[in-house]
């Protein structure tokens, strides 16, 4: 079995962490904000383990607006990746 890598590991725990919270908002459009995140911190040279807290507030911000934008009954825009 091959063994996660500490930034995906650190990835995946925050995406989960962040479905749970946001349980309104679709589990793929949890992950692209997710994803998106961290390869934002990637293409600015940054390590993902280093900038987890910078990468947890970059998908924050995108799932609030995602949950309100579900809340307000209209359709979330998709998170381009």
């Amino acid at each position: 079995m091959p063994v996660r890598s500490d930034a995906v590991s650190l990835v995946l725990d925050l995406a989960r962490r962040l479905a749970e919270e946001f349980d309104t908002v679709p589990l793929p459009l949890v992950s692209r904000a997710v994803k998106a995140a961290a390869e934002a911190a990637r293409m600015f040279g940054e390590d993902v383990s280093a900038s987890l807290a910078t990468i947890e507030s970059i998908a924050r911000e995108d799932l609030v607006a995602l949950r309100d934008a579900t809340q307000a009954g209209s359709t979330p825009p998709s998170l381009a990746v």
